[in-house]
């Protein structure tokens, strides 16, 4: 029997055809904090670990939980050179520069944009590697109007909190000090970020509503996965589009958080058949699974188009990833439950009111530092 702990998706329905002699027994996680994820894996005791989160894949590597597939690599000269380059020196980086897990798979994210809607006002397409920063100056450069018609420069379908997240993980910047027992968000970085911020976003250059208005033309930008493709050819057959890279991080234009790993597959380390687990990571990461993924896209991109419906994949795959996000996020699972959801409820309301002119963003940001401290330290009391 192969104890394996996850869910395989596509490999899980070829798997039983290819081993018709093993019998796969999966244990599905339930929610927790990272801790108590490891915990429920340690009294399994499986042989294969699919982590759908870096995150829990690190703390389970810093514990010697998970097997070094360096050597199995090697001698069975598994072509770890045809798998994506930035998705091999992520995981390396990650792990210590030891091969710990593979991931067969990947979702990634881009800029689209209205090509007739740039030409229309004059103004220069985005550009590969461009900053947030940049990318939305760029937006800014749009009419909100057109007689009767709303135009946004960008589309982002979130909140005022979801977008400082996302800049302040593209520019490398933490809002909390290193013991995680404190809030940092007035510091001249995050002050600046935050102004932007409420300034692009309440002279309307920002799309935040829930109809998606770039199928409609009045969005210049979006920021959406390859699926997206399949989108834009059954309701906006009417857009002219083209696609470019994620923004980069300002200080190093070659990475980004553009790649997001769902499945990384390990074999723990206490397996008691590690060579048969490493026979099915190894077919699960080859090119049999590889021909059947259309949802995701394959790693093995050395043998594999990049292309969707006729159109070139290439910003998808341009980007190394960037290690930040996913050592900050790490960080944050040290801090007291739901108390990241109290603290992006705080920033919305406090943005709200800036919005509507009740506040400065300075005054904002200051009752931010201060009330969200207090709930960091209510959340912390025993």
């Amino acid at each position: 029997m192969m104890n394996s702990f996850g869910y395989y998706g596509t490999a899980g329905r070829i798997l039983p055809l290819h081993f018709p002699n093993v019998i796969f027994d999966v244990v599905n996680v339930a929610p927790g904090t990272p801790d108590q994820v490891m915990e429920q894996i340690d009294r399994s005791k499986p042989d294969i670990v699919m982590f759908d989160k870096p995150e829990i894949y690190v703390k389970m590597l810093e514990q010697g939980s998970l097997l070094d597939l360096s050597t199995r690599i090697k001698q069975d000269s598994f072509e770890l050179e045809q798998m994506h380059t930035p998705i091999v020196h992520y995981l390396k980086e990650i792990s210590g520069g030891g091969v710990f897990g593979l991931a067969p798979v990947f979702n990634s994210t881009a800029i689209y944009y209205n090509i007739d809607l740039f030409n229309k006002f004059g103004i220069p397409y985005p550009t590969d590697q461009m900053s947030w920063e940049e990318l939305y100056r760029l937006a800014a450069r749009f009419p909100t109007r057109e007689g009767d018609t709303k135009i946004f420069g960008f589309r982002y379908y979130g909140t005022i909190s979801g977008q400082l997240f996302l800049f302040a993980q593209a520019e490398h910047l933490s809002y909390y000090d290193t013991s995680m027992k404190n809030l940092q968000m007035n510091t001249e970085p995050m002050r600046r970020l935050f102004q932007s911020i409420m300034d692009w976003n309440k002279k309307g250059i920002v799309d935040t509503n829930v109809t998606d208005q770039f199928l409609t033309g009045n969005v210049a930008m979006t920021l959406e996965d390859t699926n997206y493709i399949t989108t834009l050819k059954e309701k906006g057959s009417g857009i002219n589009w083209s696609i470019v890279t994620r923004p980069s991080f300002s200080q190093d234009r070659g990475i980004s958080h553009s790649i997001r790993l769902d499945n990384i597959y390990s074999i723990y380390a206490q397996s008691p058949s590690p060579d048969l687990a490493w026979q099915i990571l190894r077919f699960v990461n080859g090119d049999a699974v590889a021909q059947l993924q259309f949802q995701s896209l394959s790693s093995r991109v050395s043998k594999y188009s990049k292309e969707k419906s006729g159109v070139s994949l290439e910003p998808f795959y341009r980007l190394n990833m960037d290690t930040f996000g996913t050592y900050e996020n790490i960080r944050r699972n040290e801090l007291p439950a739901n108390y990241a959801a109290d603290l992006s409820k705080l920033i919305n309301l406090k943005a709200d009111a800036v919005l509507k002119g009740k506040l400065l963003p300075d005054e904002a940001l200051e009752q931010i530092q201060t009330e969200g401290r207090q709930l960091l330290r209510s959340a912390n009391a025993p």
